[in-house]
């Protein structure tokens, strides 16, 4: 049998719809097996394959600043060894970091043809839309519904995690993939059943975020819409102003308020902001008394008795979650060269809550719910930087795409990837979810993928372009 194509273009396909499908993980001793442990190989051989035999081309994009960013940190998480505790944790996270490097570094350099990137979308667009449909499914019918967190809903069934085994990794997805869904509704398409189904597919998505009751996520869908809105030329927004598109907005607002606990998640979530943000600056007076100047005479009202336990059901989970930070802090703090290892937060969670009581929250193992203080904890102030500077220069590649595209598709691929990349960051203060290989190896895949063709597409003579 002789393979049509390049044997990398069929790995490429297997890893956008199987790794965002396939939650499945298991274990062979020590060792993980997933459907991204298997592909990332595969994708690797394939292309090394390919290139030995000529039967790939590499195209011209710069990926020496990445390269050397992702090597810089690197060399100081080897060095952060010497510090760990436990070798077998920092091995592995050592071994999905350079499967993430391998990953995007292969696909971002990689010259695939146009018609081989519409193949790509439309592939990793049946992947979407399967887990979004089935993410509904699994609300409607209860299936396997997520229970944690449900001490703060009283309407709902549980919380959606669809195939990204927990509601928040699965949020994150979903905002990372709704900002290039409108904008393909809203400005590339001009047919208008082309825009509606489109549309569908991002209420569809829209509808799963609320599902998943993560409030961070909700919050950073409205930021990520702000963002994409402020990139969009103006050009652009005529489309936006449809007839049609202005009633679906309108219809999916309506549906959206509607669903069960929506406003009082909205209101907890804006009253966990105003915790963490408001109460926590200089010169804020803590613990006013609500009570003076109220009648105590008469028994609080139904609706002000349930607003108090939600508030206090919120200012617990604040707590915790800042508590959760502080721990890490305190790991980084105490040990600011060289952290306490790679992969060895865990390993010395139980050490650090004893030493200091007031950040135990009853468990001996936590994460820390911040991507950003695990590699500071682990690593070091300076391996922080490093890990800090890889993500400075791939927005830097985006911004300089995004100023450099000359067609519609570049523009919509490239702010999509923006928004979508920048929702991503900002969840990763109150998440590990740079740590969730099937989250990270979607992430860097895609990106990976996005900025080649946006890069070879502004190579194209203005005739083929959009």
């Amino acid at each position: 049998m002789r393979f049509q194509q390049p044997f990398t273009y069929y790995a490429v396909i297997l890893s956008l719809f199987f790794v965002p499908l396939v939650s499945f993980k298991t274990y062979i001793g020590p060792l993980p097996l997933s459907a991204e442990v298997v592909l990332i190989p595969l994708l690797t051989i394939a292309a090394f394959i390919d290139y030995t035999r000529k039967r790939i081309e590499l195209n011209d994009f710069n990926i020496k600043p990445i390269a050397a960013a992702f090597l810089l940190f690197f060399i100081i998480a080897v060095i952060s060894l010497t510090q760990a505790v436990s070798l077998a944790p920092a091995a592995m996270e050592l071994a999905r970091y350079l499967s993430y490097v391998v990953l995007f570094l292969i696909v971002v350099k990689v010259r695939f043809t146009r018609e081989q990137y519409i193949d790509f979308a439309k592939v990793f667009g049946l992947s979407v839309l399967i887990i979004g449909v089935y993410g509904i499914v699994q609300y409607i019918f209860g299936i396997s519904l997520n229970t944690a967190g449900l001490y703060a809903l009283k309407e709902a069934k549980g919380r959606v995690d669809s195939t990204l085994v927990n509601p928040n990794y699965y949020a994150s997805f979903l905002n990372f993939v709704i900002p290039t869904l409108v904008l393909l509704a809203v400005v590339y398409f001009k047919n208008k059943k082309a825009q509606l189904l489109m549309f569908a597919l991002y209420g569809i998505y829209v509808i799963n975020l609320v599902l998943t009751y993560t409030r961070a996520a909700w919050v950073a869908m409205i930021g990520g819409f702000v963002l994409m809105v402020l990139l969009i030329p103006k050009e652009f927004v005529k489309n936006a102003v449809r007839p049609h598109i202005l009633v679906s907005f309108v219809v999916l607002l309506t549906v959206v308020y509607f669903m069960p606990d929506v406003q009082s998640r909205t209101y907890s979530a804006l009253y966990a902001m105003e915790k963490i943000l408001i109460r926590n600056l200089p010169g804020h007076i803590a613990g006013d008394d609500h009570s003076k100047g109220k009648d105590i005479g008469f028994l609080p009202e139904p609706e002000e008795t349930e607003k108090a336990e939600d508030e206090a059901t919120t200012s617990r989970a604040v707590v915790s979650r800042v508590t959760l930070w502080k721990t890490g802090w305190v790991m980084m703090k105490e040990n600011p060269v060289l952290g306490v290892g790679i992969g060895n937060y865990l390993v010395r969670y139980k050490e650090y809550v004893t030493k200091y009581p007031e950040l135990y929250i009853g468990h001996d193992q936590y994460s820390v719910h911040n991507s950003y203080l695990k590699v500071g904890a682990e690593t070091g102030f300076i391996g922080l930087a490093a890990f800090l500077i890889i993500y400075l220069i791939y927005y830097v590649y985006l911004l300089r795409l995004y100023f450099s595209a000359a067609n519609r598709l570049s523009k919509v691929v490239i702010i999509g990837l923006i928004a979508g990349s920048a929702t991503f960051m900002v969840q990763n203060l109150s998440n590990n979810l740079i740590f969730i290989p099937q989250l990270n190896t979607i992430f860097w895949l895609v990106s990976g993928l996005a900025i080649a063709f946006v890069h070879q597409n502004k190579e194209k003579p203005a005739s083929m372009q959009e």
